[in-house]
């Protein structure tokens, strides 16, 4: 791969980067400039691609396009072609139940900014900037750090007398339980298996990155996201078999990991059975988080089987269901306010229509095309993302890229190596 030489802008370049993680819960924090509304985050965002044209056009680095990046590239521009078209074919008005006039494509426009093309872009950089494995550690190193600053101000939230819900999960400054459980999963998946890297630690690394895990799983566990857990133990249990008919060298190792991880699920499952939110949690008679996710899938086949080929336009699904669930359900449903599908899949085809749910298809394919430690994060996402919806969201979309970045960039340099 080609190095960039050292140079101030350079040198910036990589220190915004690498404090990027850092940024991520700043979405919180909006404004707008003429009108248009703008978060921390996506300004952040807007400044490191800023600095990597100004690096670029003084000739300090130049753009690479080794395989797989091509690919990703590709497919990652057929998903801003797809909300694109979902924007342009969105209602300019929309009437919701309630009589209030919603300014549907101001919605849509609003989630293109900064849902799909900020994410894009940052990833592009991402993917640009990293250019050895050396710094591809680093950089892991502070997004695992990144999860432990988020985890403590969690917790820390809860002293302000505010952070839970009302039915005791921990939510922290997000605005529920399963946002916090959505933003830490990846990033703990991604920090687990440095546990498990033959190489020493630094001391200050090993205490930095020891308990950035610890604060993670303990937020996690507090969020009492059932959806995290099954993908935390989901991802970890699918990686363990993986290896254990991989390598043959530590398929003792495997196998017994594999077991150990199932006794654990098991004892979880067994302190949460007689719970009132876990019996909920197996309840499809009544009202329970189940049966409102029974009818947000149905709501949403109906949705595709009415627009297949463009989706609804991105961010306007709460207003499609609002108007169109009692329609389908046959009555007033369970419950109004579903910003999302609560289906990673269902999301993808509805925000941004059949090329949209192609895009997706086609980076998980490209990502599974060699065998490397950080499809862990990966399959923990996607586990995680059949219950809810890790992408359609400021940070959850910087999140989504992130780990795409890691698996490529793992493969790119694990293909350079061979």
């Amino acid at each position: 791969m080609i190095q960039s030489k050292r140079s101030p802008w350079g040198s910036l370049l990589w220190m915004l980067v690498l404090f990027s993680p850092f940024m991520f819960p700043l979405y919180l924090v909006r404004f707008s400039v003429l009108g248009i509304p703008f978060t921390v985050m996506e300004i952040y965002t807007y400044i490191v691609v800023l600095v990597f044209l100004i690096n670029l056009i003084s000739k300090n680095t130049s753009l690479h396009f080794e395989k797989p990046l091509k690919s990703v590239y590709l497919w990652g521009i057929l998903l801003f072609i797809g909300a694109t078209i979902g924007t342009a074919q969105a209602p300019t008005e929309f009437l919701l139940p309630s009589g209030e006039l919603q300014s549907a494509q101001q919605v849509s426009l609003g989630v293109l900014k900064g849902w799909v093309l900020a994410p894009l872009l940052y990833f592009g950089v991402l993917t640009q900037v990293i250019q050895d494995r050396n710094k591809l550690q680093h950089f892991i190193s502070s997004v695992l750090y990144a999860g432990g600053v988020v985890s403590l101000a969690a917790l820390l939230w809860t002293l302000t007398g505010q952070g839970w819900t009302w039915d005791g999960r921990l939510a922290g400054f997000f605005e529920s339980a399963n946002y916090l459980s959505l933003f830490l999963l990846p990033l703990l998946l991604l920090g687990i298996h440095r546990l498990f890297e033959r190489k020493k630690w630094g001391q200050l690394t090993a205490i930095f990155s020891s308990l950035s895990l610890a604060l993670m799983l303990i937020t996690l566990v507090l969020t009492q996201s059932y959806a995290a857990i099954v993908g935390l133990f989901g991802a970890m249990g699918l990686y363990s078999f993986v290896y254990l008919l991989r390598d043959p060298r530590h398929r003792k190792k495997a196998g017994w990991g594999l077991l150990g991880l199932m006794l654990v699920f098991v004892l979880a499952v067994a302190t949460q059975w007689k719970t009132e939110k876990f019996q909920q949690f197996i309840d499809f008679e009544n009202r329970s988080s189940t049966t409102v996710r029974l009818e947000i899938y149905r709501v949403s086949g109906h949705l595709i089987a009415q627009h297949p080929i463009v989706g609804i336009g991105p961010g306007l699904f709460q207003s499609y269901y609002q108007n169109q669930a009692p329609e389908v359900l046959e009555r007033a449903p369970l419950e109004w306010n579903m910003p999302h599908p609560h289906n990673i899949f269902l999301a993808f085809w509805l925000n941004a229509g059949l090329l949209g749910i192609i895009a997706l298809l086609g980076l998980l394919i490209r990502a599974h095309r060699r065998f490397t430690w950080p499809l862990l994060a990966l399959w923990g996402l996607l586990i995680h993302g059949l219950f809810d919806t890790p992408f359609w969201k400021n940070d959850l979309a910087m999140i989504f890229w992130v780990v795409m970045g890691v698996v490529i960039l793992e493969q790119l340099f694990s293909t350079s190596n061979d």
